[in-house]
C-alpha cells in the first residue's frame, strides 16, 4: 500500500511538513512518495491515496512548484475522474493575511467537484496558532488522519517518532584523506558552482538609502549584467549562510578540518557532489528555526538519558507550548538547538545531515531599474531583516543580510523571472507602493518619463520624509513626468498611510480611472495593504462615482478581471 504526499511549497514549510508525514508513514510500514505538485502532469499520475500539503503565498496565490498542476487541475474541460482517489489535505497559512489558506480552500473545492473522496476533514493550519502550524496540525489532524487512513486500508497505523529511518542520501568521500587549513577560507561569496538557469553577476555598489538613525536599513544594490529583463520582473537570488554559522556547525559535527573535502551524496533518484564547506554555506539552511520534525529526528540519536528525556518531553502532546516557547518564540536556530543537545548532536552520522536541514531557498526581489534607463545594470531595493528576540539575541534574515554584507566586485548568482505585468501602453498609470513596494515602479516611472505623453501617478508611503523617503532623490526631478503623492506616517501626530491619501485625492483618482481609463497597480506586503487599498478605492468609487457598496465591490472586481487593477504582493 502506497501513500503519495504531494506538496506546494514556496518557502519550504510545506515540503518540511511533507517529509515529516512521510517519516510517520514509513515508521508504520506504509510505502510513501514525496513529490512537488508540478510533477503531476496527468490524471494517471495521481495514485489512489494522496495527502496534499499546500501553502498560500502573496495575495492568495499558489506556490511556484504548484502552478503547473494548478492550471491542469483547474481546467474546466476535466470530467469527474477522481472518484477512485481518497485524499487528505493540509493547508498552511497565516490568518493575519486577508486570503488565509486560500489555495487549500480552493483545492479542496476542486477535488470535491472532480469526485475525490476526503479521508478526513482538512486542516487549515495557522501560523498564528498558539503552538504554530505544527501544533495546529497535530491537535486537529494528525491522529485522525492516521486512524481513518488505517481504517480505509484495513490496517492499524500508529506512527513512531523514535524509530530511526534510513537516511535520504548515502555518502561517498572523494578526498577525505586530505587535510586543509580552514582558517583561510575563500570569501563567502565566491561560488564554485552556478546552478542551472542562474548567472554570476558582480556587485557595483551597495548603498544605504535610509538615514543612519532610522530603524530600517534599506539598501540600493546595483549589479552589472547583460541579463535581459523588463520593468516588473524580479531577480531571483540564491543566498549563502554566514561563515560564523558554518564554522559553528562544522565544529558540532567534528568537520572543521574537513571543510574542503569533497563527497558525493546519492540515492535512487539523484546525486550531489560538493565540499563540506559548500554543503553548509551554499546548500543547507543551517540557520533556520527548526520545525517539530527536527526534534523528532533528534530522538533517533539521543542516547544520553537526560537529553533524550528532554526531547521526548518537548514532543508530548500536552507539552506543545513548552516546545514553542523554547524554539519559536525566541526564534532559536537549528545550530543553537544542536548546541543545547551536544551529546545527541555528536551521535548524528554525517549522512543524516540532509535529513535534518532543508536546502536553501532562492529569494525574489522586484527589480527597481529600467533596461532602457540603466543599460547593463540591475538595481534592487532590499530591506534588511534584523531584530532582537525575547532572549535578547539578534536575528537576521538570511538573504537580506547576505546582500547587505556584499562588497563591490563580489559576485552572486541570479536569474530573472517574470512577475508583475506592467502594461506599457499610452494609458495613465496609478501606482501604489508603500516602502520597498515602490521598487517595481521606480524604474518604470523613469522609463515612461522618456515619453512625455505618458501620465504617471505614484502613492508612496514611508515613516519620515527625512529618514526613509528613499525614492525622492530619483523621482522628484524635472525630467520625471510624475504626480507624486507621499504619505509620511510619522511626521505628524495622526498616522497617515497611502490609503488615506487615495481617499484625499479621490477626485483625481476617479477622474483618471473613469475618464482616462488609467491602470492601477499595487505592490507591497500582502498582510494588510491590499485590503486597505481596496477599501480606499471603493470609498472613492462610492463618493465620486455615486455607487453603493455592492456596485463599488462589483466595479473593483471588474477592474481586476480586465487587468485594469493589478496587485503584486508578498508574504
Amino acid at each position: 500500500m502506497s501513500l503519495d504526499i504531494l506538496f506546494g511549497s514556496q518557502t519550504g514549510t510545506a515540503e518540511d511538513v511533507s517529509e515529516r508525514f512521510a517519516c510517520m508513514a514509513r515508521s508504520t510500514g506504509v510505502e510513501c512518495r514525496v513529490r512537488p505538485l508540478n510533477s503531476i502532469t496527468s490524471i494517471d499520475d495521481l495514485g489512489p491515496y494522496i495527502l496534499f500539503i499546500v501553502s498560500t503565498t502573496g495575495d492568495g496565490e499558489e506556490p511556484e512548484n504548484m502552478k503547473q498542476f494548478w492550471r491542469f487541475i483547474m481546467r474546466r474541460s476535466l470530467p469527474i475522474v477522481l472518484s477512485r482517489v481518497h485524499y487528505g489535505l493540509i493547508g498552511l497559512g497565516d490568518s493575519t493575511y486577508p486570503k488565509f489558506n486560500f489555495v487549500a480552500k480552493k483545492l479542496s473545492k476542486r477535488l470535491e467537484q472532480l469526485g475525490a473522496q476526503s479521508i478526513c476533514e482538512k486542516v487549515l493550519a495557522d501560523e498564528q496558532h498558539p503552538h504554530g502550524t505544527d501544533g495546529c496540525i497535530d491537535q486537529t489532524f494528525t491522529n485522525i488522519f492516521w486512524k481513518t487512513f488505517g481504517d480505509l486500508i484495513g490496517r492499524e497505523l500508529q506512527p513512531r517518532i523514535d524509530q530511526r529511518l534510513p537516511s535520504k542520501y548515502q555518502i561517498q568521500w572523494i578526498d577525505h584523506h586530505t587535510e586543509h587549513d580552514s582558517s583561510n577560507l575563500e570569501p563567502i561569496n565566491e561560488m564554485s558552482k552556478i546552478p542551472s538557469g542562474y548567472s554570476s553577476v558582480p556587485l557595483i555598489s551597495n548603498t544605504r538609502v535610509t538615514s543612519e538613525d532610522h530603524w530600517q536599513d534599506v539598501r540600493l544594490l546595483e549589479f552589472e549584467t547583460n541579463l535581459p529583463y523588463k520593468c516588473g520582473d524580479v531577480a531571483v537570488i540564491l543566498p549563502q549562510c554566514p561563515l560564523p554559522s558554518v564554522h559553528l556547525i562544522a565544529e558540532i559535527f567534528h568537520m572543521k578540518d574537513k571543510l574542503n573535502d569533497r563527497f558525493i551524496a546519492s540515492n535512487q533518484t539523484s546525486s550531489l557532489s560538493m565540499t563540506v564547506l559548500e554543503l553548509f554555506r551554499d546548500y543547507l539552511h543551517i540557520t533556520r528555526v527548526p520545525s517539530r520534525s527536527f526534534f523528532e529526528k533528534l530522538v533517533w540519536f539521543a542516547d544520553d538519558e537526560r537529553e533524550r528525556e528532554r526531547l521526548l518531553e518537548f514532543l508530548e502532546a500536552g507539552n506543545m507550548d513548552d516546545l514553542y516557547t523554547y524554539c519559536h518564540r525566541p526564534r532559536r536556530t537549528s545550530v543553537e538547538v544542536l548546541q543545547d543537545f551536544p551529546q545527541t548532536a555528536s551521535q548524528i552520522p554525517f549522512e543524516y545531515i540532509f535529513d535534518f536541514f532543508p536546502h536553501i531557498r532562492p529569494r525574489s526581489f522586484s527589480i527597481a531599474s529600467s533596461p532602457r534607463v540603466h543599460p547593463n545594470r540591475i538595481q534592487l531595493f532590499v530591506a534588511i531583516v534584523r531584530y532582537k528576540t525575547i532572549i535578547a539575541l539578534y536575528r537576521e534574515g538570511l538573504c537580506s543580510n547576505y546582500l547587505c554584507r556584499l562588497q563591490s566586485g563580489e559576485h552572486i548568482v541570479m536569474r530573472i523571472t517574470s512577475s508583475f505585468n506592467l502594461i506599457d501602453d499610452d494609458r495613465p498609470a496609478i501606482m501604489i507602493g508603500p516602502g520597498t513596494g515602490v521598487a517595481p515602479f521606480r524604474g518604470w516611472i523613469l522609463e515612461r518619463s522618456l515619453d512625455n505623453a505618458k501620465l504617471n501617478m505614484l502613492f508612496f508611503g514611508c515613516r519620515y520624509r527625512q529618514k526613509d523617503a528613499f525614492v525622492e532623490n530619483d523621482l522628484l526631478k524635472d525630467t520625471v513626468n510624475l504626480i507624486y503623492i507621499p504619505a509620511y506616517s510619522r511626521d505628524q501626530e495622526d498616522k497617515i498611510y497611502v490609503q488615506h491619501k487615495i481617499i484625499e485625492y479621490g477626485h483625481l483618482v476617479w477622474e483618471w480611472i473613469s475618464h482616462k481609463h488609467a491602470r492601477i497597480y499595487l505592490a507591497g506586503s500582502a498582510k494588510q495593504v491590499p485590503e486597505q487599498v481596496s477599501d480606499a478605492l471603493k470609498t472613492v468609487f462610492m463618493k465620486y462615482g455615486e455607487m453603493n457598496t455592492e456596485q463599488a465591490d462589483d466595479y473593483l472586481r471588474e477592474l481586476e478581471r480586465i487587468k485594469q487593477f493589478q496587485r503584486e504582493t508578498w508574504s
